[in-house]
């Protein structure tokens, strides 16, 4: 285009395709947060029996300059090594991975999800939305952020975290684990699908993002006051932990866990190990047997266990012989567990497991 020629005139929308515009836009993060819950939580008017062509062309941009957007400032633009097909390559996101695994496809329950956002209250129509039996990469990880955006309204949360579009979310599972046992024992989703593929390299550009917000949430743990909602919580973590770590481990991606590792790092810088840290303001509801608080204080400490995990990586890594086939990839977890310290978080980790059990103590 010249500066001779006339700009393009907008696209007109009706005013539910432009609210359904907004909501996608308080989504990605690009709207104030308080009107774009406003318009979700009040109720419309019944949306269109199809949306105009205008609206879908302006949705699928949003969501495909959002999204990467997002991704790009989670960590894309960071110039780091991970595996890439066995070898460690350095760069940024789109330096290093192949197109074919960077390009975004959203599919129809996005646009049905954002129509029904619009259109209802969610909190008095939680069975309204059709269910989404086979999500795309970039599906999951735009209810992960959908998800973000709506689960400080506890109403909304509630009618959210039973749908399998966020409770069978690898993505959602990475940042909220208690938020979807519902009763009994955690059931994680698979994971093996976030080491391959697009699911992959969103995960690399995610490394930062999961690491700062497990340092705050692990440095904020020891303001639990109910011993009931850390038995919910720390189960679910630690079932999320160890489950996503045995599929690390057995896609051969460590370097996918890198945000457990340096979350652990962190979190040990200046501090005396004490399982206080974690669990010293437990006072409500404390269940009545010791072999119940004494397991509840251990999956509270999540992160401490598994610590051993990433210690028995190391010492594969460096067990691996200089003409072994694996010997590069193995050199990148060496560099990494040596920059954060691993060594002495095992150390630490270790003694502060050790406080819990009497015969140690």
């Amino acid at each position: 285009m010249t500066l001779s020629e006339p700009l393009p005139s907008p696209r007109s929308v009706s005013k539910f395709e432009a609210d359904l515009l907004t909501v996608l836009r308080f989504l990605l993060g690009r709207v104030d947060a308080r009107h774009g819950l406003h318009l979700v939580t009040t109720k419309h008017d019944s949306p269109p029996p199809c949306l105009s062509p205008n609206c879908v062309h302006l949705v699928q941009d949003s969501l495909a300059k959002g999204v990467v957007l997002y991704l790009t400032r989670a960590g894309g633009w960071r110039d780091e090594k991970f595996l890439e097909r066995g070898q460690p390559t350095g760069g940024r996101v789109w330096n290093r991975v192949p197109l074919d695994s960077r390009k975004l496809t959203f599919s129809a329950p996005v646009l049905g999800f954002l129509t029904w956002l619009t259109a209802e209250k969610p909190d008095a129509a939680h069975d309204k939305w059709p269910a989404v039996t086979d999500p795309t990469p970039a599906d999951e990880l735009f209810f992960a952020l959908a998800y973000q955006q709506l689960r400080v309204e506890p109403a909304v949360r509630n009618v959210l975290k039973v749908r399998n579009a966020f409770a069978k979310n690898p993505f959602c599972w990475l940042v909220w684990p208690a938020d979807f046992v519902l009763e009994g024992e955690p059931q994680p989703p698979d994971f093996a699908p976030l080491f391959t593929g697009t699911r992959a390299a969103m995960l690399e550009c995610l490394q930062p993002v999961l690491t700062h917000r497990w340092i705050v949430r692990e440095r904020q743990k020891h303001e639990i006051t109910d011993w009931r909602v850390m038995q919910q919580t720390g189960a679910a973590e630690t079932a999320m932990l160890t489950t996503f770590l045995a599929a690390a481990e057995k896609a051969n991606r460590p370097d996918l866990a890198r945000f457990v590792l340096r979350t652990l790092s962190a979190v040990y810088r200046g501090q005396t190990p004490d399982v206080n840290f974690w669990t010293g303001s437990l006072t409500v509801n404390p269940p009545p047997r010791l072999a119940d608080r004494v397991a509840i204080r251990r999956n509270a400490l999540a992160f401490p266990q598994q610590a051993e995990t990433l210690a028995r990586w190391d010492r594969v890594a460096r067990s691996v012989g200089y003409f072994d086939e694996e010997y590069a990839a193995s050199q990148l977890w060496k560099e990494e567990y040596e920059a954060a310290n691993g060594t002495d978080a095992a150390a630490k980790s270790k003694r502060v497991l050790d406080q819990l059990d009497p015969l140690k103590t």
